[in-house]
Order: C-alpha cells, then structure tokens, then sequence
C-alpha cells in the first residue's frame, strides 16, 4: 500500500522519460526493504528458539527434583515462570517497536516453536511421582496460558487460541478435559 502512495506522489512530479527507472529503482528499494525485514524476524524468532533451547536444557534436573520432593508446591517451575518472563519481554518490547501485523507474524512462529520443542521435552522425561505428574500439570497450564495470550495470527482450526502440540500432549497425559 505504501509502495503504491509513493509512487503516485513521485510519478505526478517525474518527467514520462524518467518514470521507468524510477519504477525500477521503487521496486528494488521495497525488495530491499521486504528481505531485511524478513531477515529481523527470522533472528528474532531464532533468538527465541535459542531462550527456549536454554531453558529447556536445565528441564531434566528440574524434573529430578519434582521426582524426589515429598512436599506441595503451588507455583509453576522455575523453568516455567522463566520462559514466559521471557516471552513476555519479547512481546512487550516488539508491540511497542513493531507494526501488529509483524508481531503476529513473529509470535506465529514462536508459538509453532514452542508447541513442538517443549511438548517433545517433556515427552523425553520421565515423570514417576504423583508429585512430578502434578507439577508437570502445572508448569503446561502456565506455559500454555502465556502461548494464548501471545498475538498471532495462527488459524489453529481450534476454538482455543494458538492451540498446538501441547495442548494435544496434555490431553493425551491427563485426559481430554484437562486443558
């Protein structure tokens, strides 16, 4: 739409033997334009696959501890409350800086990433206690509860907001009518 502003604003003071080079030169700038942007959301969304990878690195020892407490903790994890801390941060600093329509473009990412990643995570640990299981529940209804809340324009087919491989992991672990 811009592209298009810009044009008509330049083509009405452009001489017609000039208006072909500057189409040219419009084109190339907007090319230009549209690769670095896409350039700064793939970082940004590495850079949050990175953050996730972290965290998700520190999850087995985290785990080994619910395995072994005896006692209740009501909290979701560490592990947990730091990465959507994190998530948080990033959505707060992109919608201030960046058009809606970038954010969402970005979160769409994220939330695919994050379904996949930690959902396979947690899959890969063995949670033998009822006190690991219930702190497991906890720890995905928090994590879930920050994807929903990220914008996105993810068409998940679900009545849920940026519903994915998580929520069908905890449906699978404790019943479809835990999420």
């Amino acid at each position: 739409m811009w592209n298009q502003e810009i044009r008509n604003i330049l083509f009405s003071k452009v001489p017609e033997t000039r208006k072909a080079l500057l189409l040219s030169e419009i084109d190339r700038v907007a090319q230009d334009y549209k690769v670095h942007r896409d350039e700064i959301h793939t970082k940004l969304v590495q850079i949050m696959r990175e953050r996730l990878l972290v965290h998700v690195r520190s999850l087995p020892q985290i785990v080994e501890g619910w395995n072994r407490l005896e006692e209740s903790d009501s909290q979701p994890s560490q592990f947990a409350r730091s990465l959507t801390k994190e998530v948080g941060y990033l959505q707060r600093v992109l919608s201030r800086t960046l058009h809606e329509v970038d954010v969402r473009a970005i979160f769409r990412q994220v939330v695919v990433i994050f379904h996949s990643q930690i959902s396979e995570a947690f899959s890969n640990i063995d949670f033998s206690s009822q006190q690991a299981k219930n702190r497991l529940y906890r720890d995905i209804q928090h994590i879930l509860g920050c994807i929903r809340s990220l914008p996105s324009d993810n068409p998940s087919g679900a009545d849920i907001p940026n519903w994915g491989q998580l929520d069908e992991f905890l449906a699978q672990r404790f019943g479809p009518d835990a999420g």
